[in-house]
């Protein structure tokens, strides 16, 4: 009776396991879709998320739902991003904190020095202005100025998502490198408040430019989302030197150097094309761009012989 009883059992199916795969199935194409969708649904109602509290909130939304197979590295996920926010969220406060109250008496005078030395004679920014900017009548390239010059709001911190989802081994350093450029930025901006080149045009030191980013940004008419902790007290006109627009690319071109020829070339572009947006936008002075450019070398080189220093030791 006992073997009839097990001849029966073995013959009844084994219990289906199709459910809990469509079901995997489902949230691992579903989640990334409707993160996608609300995003977009988001940034048409409200506005593009430049602002850092609004950034972070989706990039860590987005790698969460683009790691739902891998749902147990949510809890670090929070350990390594949170400490990240919150020094940027620190660096943007202490920039402000360090305006001064009369924007017009920060350094300019080297800086117009400088620039009219390697411009002959003239600023960089007036003459390009004066030979390819048209006020009111924004051309194909001004937006291609735009582009480049807000993609200083998402690219890094994208790539940083990108990799803590993919190199996660790598993120620390990377975001080591960030933060230590941007407090390393702020320590300029204390010591050494200066102004941008739309500013300067304000007084008789220079002839009058555009702000070109804003100008062609107003004729979009793209907007921006509101950030809950972000206000007038977070702003500095004069933290203008060196220019983190600057720095930024050439820290991801370094970061990246070993990734190929075609990555080198593609970042050496994106790098030259946010300095020129820079000096002809009226954001910077050149001397404002290589500033940017030298204190991310010395960054990158510090932490990359700490990083080799530790290999060695462990």
């Amino acid at each position: 009776m006992a073997s009839e009883s097990a001849i029966a059992a073995e013959a009844l199916p084994a219990p289906s396991a199709a459910p809990t795969t469509w079901l995997r199935r489902l949230l691992v194409f579903g989640a990334p879709a409707a993160y996608l969708v609300a995003l977009t649904i988001v940034t048409l109602s409200w506005g593009l998320p430049v602002a850092r509290d609004q950034l972070f909130f989706w990039l860590v939304l987005g790698m969460a739902a683009f790691s739902v197979p891998a749902w147990r590295s949510w809890g670090g996920l929070l350990l390594e991003w949170l400490p990240f926010f919150a020094l940027l969220v620190a660096y943007d406060r202490l920039r402000g904190a360090v305006a001064i109250d009369q924007p017009g008496l920060a350094h300019v005078n080297a800086q117009l020095a400088f620039d009219k030395a390697i411009g002959g004679g003239e600023v960089p920014t007036v003459w390009l202005q004066q030979h390819l900017w048209h006020a009111g009548h924004p051309r194909w390239y001004d937006y291609g100025v735009w582009a480049v010059y807000m993609t200083h709001f998402f690219a890094v911190w994208v790539t940083a998502a990108v990799i803590w989802r993919v190199a996660r081994d790598r993120f620390r350093r990377y975001a080591v490198t960030a933060v230590a450029l941007s407090l390393s930025a702020f320590a300029t901006y204390w010591a050494f408040p200066a102004q941008p080149p739309w500013m300067a045009g304000e007084t008789i030191k220079m002839a009058s430019v555009d702000r070109i980013v804003p100008e062609v940004w107003g004729q979009l008419g793209v907007g921006t989302a509101q950030s809950l902790y972000e206000n007038s007290d977070f702003v500095n006109p004069v933290a203008a030197m060196p220019s983190l627009h600057a720095a930024f690319p050439l820290m991801l071109l370094l970061f990246f150097w070993s990734a190929g020829r075609w990555v080198r070339l593609a970042l050496a572009l994106y790098t030259l094309a946010m300095a020129f947006a820079l000096v002809y936008g009226g954001e910077h002075f050149v001397i404002d761009i290589l500033a940017g450019w030298a204190m991310a070398l010395a960054v990158h080189a510090v932490v990359s012989a700490i990083s080799r220093s530790r290999r060695r030791t462990s």
